[in-house]
Protein backbone atom coordinates (compact mmCIF):
# COMPACT_ATOMS: atom_id res chain seq x y z
CA UNK A 1 0.00 0.00 0.00
CA UNK A 2 1.42 3.54 -0.89
CA UNK A 3 1.60 5.90 1.42
CA UNK A 4 -0.65 9.20 0.71
CA UNK A 5 1.43 12.01 0.25
CA UNK A 6 1.60 15.85 1.27
CA UNK A 7 0.52 18.89 -0.84
CA UNK A 8 4.38 19.46 -0.52
CA UNK A 9 5.57 15.69 -1.08
CA UNK A 10 3.24 15.84 -4.58
CA UNK A 11 4.80 18.76 -5.86
CA UNK A 12 8.43 17.81 -5.04
CA UNK A 13 7.55 14.51 -7.05
CA UNK A 14 6.07 16.81 -10.14
CA UNK A 15 8.91 18.78 -10.26
CA UNK A 16 11.16 15.99 -9.98
CA UNK A 17 9.63 14.07 -12.56
CA UNK A 18 9.41 16.80 -14.84
CA UNK A 19 13.06 17.74 -14.14
CA UNK A 20 13.77 13.72 -15.23
CA UNK A 21 11.86 14.27 -18.71
CA UNK A 22 13.29 17.28 -19.90
CA UNK A 23 16.84 15.30 -18.97
CA UNK A 24 18.12 17.77 -16.38
CA UNK A 25 19.00 15.12 -14.05
CA UNK A 26 19.36 11.23 -14.07
CA UNK A 27 16.54 8.96 -13.01
CA UNK A 28 18.35 6.67 -10.62
CA UNK A 29 19.91 10.03 -9.34
CA UNK A 30 16.98 11.65 -8.49
CA UNK A 31 14.69 8.87 -7.30
CA UNK A 32 17.52 8.16 -4.89
CA UNK A 33 17.07 11.92 -3.46
CA UNK A 34 13.89 11.96 -3.42
CA UNK A 35 13.18 8.46 -1.59
CA UNK A 36 15.03 10.71 1.18
CA UNK A 37 12.71 13.60 1.23
CA UNK A 38 9.48 12.01 0.33
CA UNK A 39 7.83 8.19 1.42
CA UNK A 40 8.59 6.71 -1.79
CA UNK A 41 11.08 3.82 -2.73
CA UNK A 42 13.42 4.34 -5.34
CA UNK A 43 11.09 2.29 -7.66
CA UNK A 44 8.18 4.04 -6.43
CA UNK A 45 9.85 7.13 -7.84
CA UNK A 46 11.45 5.42 -10.95
CA UNK A 47 7.73 4.17 -11.89
CA UNK A 48 6.01 7.49 -11.35
CA UNK A 49 9.03 9.15 -13.63
CA UNK A 50 8.16 7.02 -16.13
CA UNK A 51 4.75 7.49 -15.97
CA UNK A 52 4.82 11.05 -16.54
CA UNK A 53 7.54 10.72 -19.06
CA UNK A 54 4.22 8.99 -20.86
CA UNK A 55 1.64 11.36 -19.66
CA UNK A 56 4.15 14.45 -21.93
CA UNK A 57 4.27 12.23 -24.73
CA UNK A 58 0.71 11.19 -25.22
CA UNK A 59 1.56 7.46 -24.80
CA UNK A 60 -0.01 4.85 -22.44
CA UNK A 61 1.65 3.93 -19.60
CA UNK A 62 0.44 0.68 -17.63
CA UNK A 63 2.33 1.33 -14.23
CA UNK A 64 1.03 3.87 -11.21
CA UNK A 65 2.37 4.76 -7.96
CA UNK A 66 -1.33 6.05 -7.38
CA UNK A 67 -4.50 7.87 -9.29
CA UNK A 68 -3.82 11.11 -6.99
CA UNK A 69 -1.20 11.69 -7.94
CA UNK A 70 -2.42 10.95 -11.69
CA UNK A 71 -4.66 13.52 -11.05
CA UNK A 72 -2.18 16.01 -9.54
CA UNK A 73 -0.06 15.48 -12.41
CA UNK A 74 -2.94 16.53 -15.16
CA UNK A 75 -4.08 19.95 -13.38
CA UNK A 76 -0.18 20.61 -13.09
CA UNK A 77 0.63 19.76 -16.56
CA UNK A 78 -2.26 22.05 -17.77
CA UNK A 79 -1.29 24.56 -15.82
CA UNK A 80 2.73 24.44 -17.10
CA UNK A 81 2.54 22.95 -20.58
CA UNK A 82 -0.95 24.63 -21.58
CA UNK A 83 -4.33 22.40 -23.25
CA UNK A 84 -1.63 21.08 -26.37
CA UNK A 85 0.30 19.37 -23.23
CA UNK A 86 -2.62 18.40 -21.32
CA UNK A 87 -3.92 16.57 -24.37
CA UNK A 88 -1.47 14.70 -24.66
CA UNK A 89 -1.52 13.97 -20.67
CA UNK A 90 -5.21 12.77 -20.89
CA UNK A 91 -4.36 10.46 -23.91
CA UNK A 92 -1.78 8.83 -22.21
CA UNK A 93 -4.38 8.56 -19.02
CA UNK A 94 -7.25 7.48 -20.78
CA UNK A 95 -5.81 4.86 -22.59
CA UNK A 96 -4.15 3.94 -19.15
CA UNK A 97 -7.87 3.74 -17.58
CA UNK A 98 -8.63 1.58 -20.60
CA UNK A 99 -6.01 -0.78 -20.21
CA UNK A 100 -7.05 -0.78 -16.27
CA UNK A 101 -10.65 -2.07 -17.42
CA UNK A 102 -9.60 -4.34 -19.89
CA UNK A 103 -7.63 -6.44 -16.48
CA UNK A 104 -10.91 -5.82 -14.60
CA UNK A 105 -9.84 -2.78 -12.73
CA UNK A 106 -11.94 0.37 -13.85
CA UNK A 107 -11.22 3.60 -12.96
CA UNK A 108 -14.53 5.74 -12.89
CA UNK A 109 -13.13 8.46 -10.99
CA UNK A 110 -9.69 9.01 -12.74
CA UNK A 111 -12.22 9.42 -15.96
CA UNK A 112 -14.28 11.42 -14.07
CA UNK A 113 -11.35 13.81 -13.14
CA UNK A 114 -10.01 13.72 -16.81
CA UNK A 115 -13.78 14.74 -18.23
CA UNK A 116 -13.92 17.22 -15.32
CA UNK A 117 -10.40 18.88 -16.87
CA UNK A 118 -11.88 18.53 -20.28
CA UNK A 119 -14.37 20.64 -19.63
CA UNK A 120 -12.39 23.09 -16.88
CA UNK A 121 -9.67 23.53 -20.57
CA UNK A 122 -13.07 23.30 -23.29
CA UNK A 123 -11.18 20.27 -24.66
CA UNK A 124 -13.49 18.02 -26.64
CA UNK A 125 -14.57 15.23 -25.06
CA UNK A 126 -13.75 13.32 -27.76
CA UNK A 127 -10.39 13.54 -28.32
CA UNK A 128 -7.99 10.97 -26.42
CA UNK A 129 -11.09 8.24 -25.71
Amino acid sequence: MTKELTADEMDKLYVVSRLVFKKEIEPEKAAEKLAGLIPFSVEQNMVTFAMYVKMRQGHTFQQSVSDDIIVYFLFRIAEDEGKEGLELALSATYEYAGFKNSVGSALPELENACDALKMKYGLDKEQGE
